[in-house]
């Protein structure tokens, strides 16, 4: 795609991409979760416990980068069905690690292969010099528009 940038499209032009890629990716997840009875909002904590080993649900929530409320809903759920297990001998929720389960190991290994194969397919373009820049420049925006939210909250 070959487009020039003009100061006053740069907001456009970031949002629309921003916002679409998101849109790919939230259909892509509830495609493939949908055959295995999840929802997309599963994704994370399932790729996270299988590329990590257990964790709490505090560092999860980290992990996801979600509010506790999300992710404790999400846990309720994966362990209502047998996805994952909480590790009782910790008091407190928030404290208790969460193990994948054989039948979450097994979904989540699909779900990491699956990431895998998506992300080769959606950056097959890209050499590793336009990868590092791209991932790089997003970093950046990243912290900075978190910094200009701290800023505006004081």
């Amino acid at each position: 795609m070959e487009f020039s940038i003009k100061v006053e499209n740069i907001f456009s032009i970031f949002t629309n991409l921003i916002t679409n890629i998101q849109r790919c990716i939230n259909k892509i997840k509830d495609k493939n979760m949908k055959a295995l009875g999840l929802k997309s909002g599963h994704v994370s904590c399932l790729y996270y416990l299988y590329k990590m080993g257990p964790m709490t649900q505090a560092k999860l929530v980290e992990m996801c980068e979600e509010d506790k409320s999300a992710i404790s809903r999400k846990i309720e759920y994966l362990t209502k069905n047998n996805y994952v297990e909480k590790d009782k001998s910790e008091d407190g929720k928030y404290k208790q690690p969460i193990n994948l389960t054989p039948k979450g190991q097994e979904v989540s290994a699909f779900i990491a292969n699956k990431i895998n194969e998506i992300i080769q397919k959606s950056d097959a373009e890209l050499n590793n010099n336009d990868r590092q820049i791209l991932y790089t420049s997003l970093e950046k925006v990243n912290e900075k528009l978190k910094k200009i939210i701290k800023e505006e909250e004081k």
